[in-house]
């Protein structure tokens, strides 16, 4: 029997239980629910407030990281070090208290774009100076371990914060110390008993990832003076959060912005979330969603997507900008011309279909919007295309499904696991063969034609040159 034939027999062994691909979910707008009004907006800002007649309002402010804008994790004078004294042998400062206009006060002389000022941490109410009841880092240091190691135990969350993103994961302490943001916040899972029932202050923040490329850009924070926990968070998901943090509340929330108090409290507080306002640029380009990663079998094609945002204060004119290829058009020609004006928040999208890729591997194409020969792209705009085996076509589903979860985790080195993972399955797969036509070998032949022994290394020295990894894909 030749190895073709015997690959073929043993095809149906090779197919394994595979996980069901779930697509990203589709693309969700920033617009306030019912009964929500803007306030003010500024760069990268947006500030909504409802009427509750006889009660006190809701507050939701949005803040769009891709705007520049800025959260900044503010606290009072430390009083003593508390060295030694954190949750996980670390430190515990004590921070002096004070109001949330003297916050505001310190950050607007410091930063030209200030807008906002809310309260943050938990803290121990009892003490001036006061410890932090959780973790915290700022400026890319641990700033407090706080002391409450064992409360809420299974229900701390981190929040952590870069320029353009945030992410809000379980809380345990590698996770804080080993997190690579520059500023990180403990919080409480909203389901916390911090009087869920009661009708108090509550400050909330909810992350949202508006633009669907698989990171939460938008943060929002919920301030009231009285509300209760699952209303706070109901508000949240409204306004498009999918994950939701609780802050400090009760007498501790308050709120101002411009100057000017929204939610207000006389009660001090060790620390503070000041909110600077964004630049808006006037040509910016950001990728709104597009194609990526997708899973072919060799021999197909695919057709590629790409829509851009005008996330810029001017209007984009045909003949003045333009989408360029940087390399590997893939059949798509060295660029795309604008089929009519853009204006600021319109998209355009971009559409072929490639040729088929020359076999197996991670095909890379890399394109930028250029207006009068400059970039306005606000990243690299990079297609990837994985492309499998025919050998391994029952595998396909299982590595969209691999690759699903790797993008979900924002894996860095996506192409060299995706490549070790396509040859890990074609060694399984040869290993597997030739341990099956062994066994047949010496069934049929017990062990009288030695000769027979040799067909193994056959089979491998055919396999080699075809499944070997491709010296380059890009």
């Amino acid at each position: 029997m030749s190895p073709v034939a015997v690959g073929k027999l043993f095809l149906p062994i090779l197919v394994w239980l595979f996980l069901v691909f779930i697509a990203p979910a589709p693309v969700q707008a920033v617009s306030p629910p019912p009964g929500f009004y803007p306030l003010e907006s500024q760069p990268g800002l947006e500030f909504f407030r409802k009427d509750y007649p006889g009660g006190t309002p809701d507050y939701v402010l949005v803040i769009n990281l891709r705007r520049q804008t800025g959260l900044h994790l503010l606290h009072g004078e430390v009083i003593d070090p508390g060295s030694g004294q954190g949750a996980y042998g670390g430190d515990s400062p004590r921070f002096a208290r004070q109001n949330l206009d003297s916050f505001w006060q310190g950050f607007n002389a410091r930063h030209n774009r200030a807008a906002c000022m809310v309260n943050a941490g938990f803290f121990s109410p009892d003490e001036d100076p006061t410890r932090l009841a959780f973790a915290v880092k700022t400026g890319g240091r641990i700033l407090s371990e706080g002391y409450g190691r064992d409360e809420f135990p299974e229900q701390k969350l981190l929040l952590e914060l870069w320029p353009e993103r945030a992410r809000i994961i379980p809380f345990n302490e590698n996770a804080f110390k080993n997190s690579d943001a520059p500023q990180a916040l403990v919080g409480l899972d909203e389901a916390a008993d911090k009087n869920p029932s009661a009708l108090t202050g509550r400050t909330f923040i909810g992350l949202a990832d508006l633009d669907a490329d698989g990171f939460a850009r938008s943060v929002l924070i919920f301030t009231s003076k009285t509300t209760r926990q699952a209303d706070a968070a109901e508000v949240l998901r409204a306004f498009g959060s999918k994950q939701i943090m609780m802050l400090d509340g009760g007498g501790s929330s308050q709120l101002l912005c411009s100057g000017q108090p929204q939610v207000y409290s006389d009660r001090t507080i060790p620390q503070a979330i000041g909110v600077s306002a964004g630049i808006i640029a006037d040509y910016q380009a950001i990728v709104e969603r597009q194609t990526d990663w997708p899973v072919l079998v060799e021999g197909e094609n695919v057709s590629i997507e790409i829509v851009l945002k005008n996330n810029g204060s001017k209007t984009w004119q045909p003949g003045e900008v333009s989408f360029i290829n940087i390399r590997n058009d893939w059949g798509a020609g060295e660029r795309f011309e604008l089929p009519t004006t853009v204006a600021p928040d319109e998209t355009v999208t971009f559409t072929w279909d490639t040729q088929p890729f020359p076999g197996w591997g991670v095909f890379t194409s890399q394109w930028d919007m250029l207006r009068s020969n400059q970039s306005i792209s606000d990243r690299p705009i990079q297609v990837n295309v994985i492309v499998i085996p025919k050998e391994l076509e029952t595998k396909k589903q299982e590595l969209e499904a691999q690759v699903h979860d790797w993008a979900r985790q924002k894996m860095e080195n996506m192409k060299d696991m995706v490549l070790e993972w396509i040859q890990s399955q074609i060694r399984t797969g040869v290993d597997q063969i030739i341990e099956w036509i062994r066994n047949q070998i010496l069934t049929a032949f017990d062990l009288i034609c030695p000769a027979a022994t040799l067909l193994p290394g056959i089979v491998i020295l055919a396999s080699y040159k075809r499944f070997r990894r491709p010296q380059d894909t890009q």
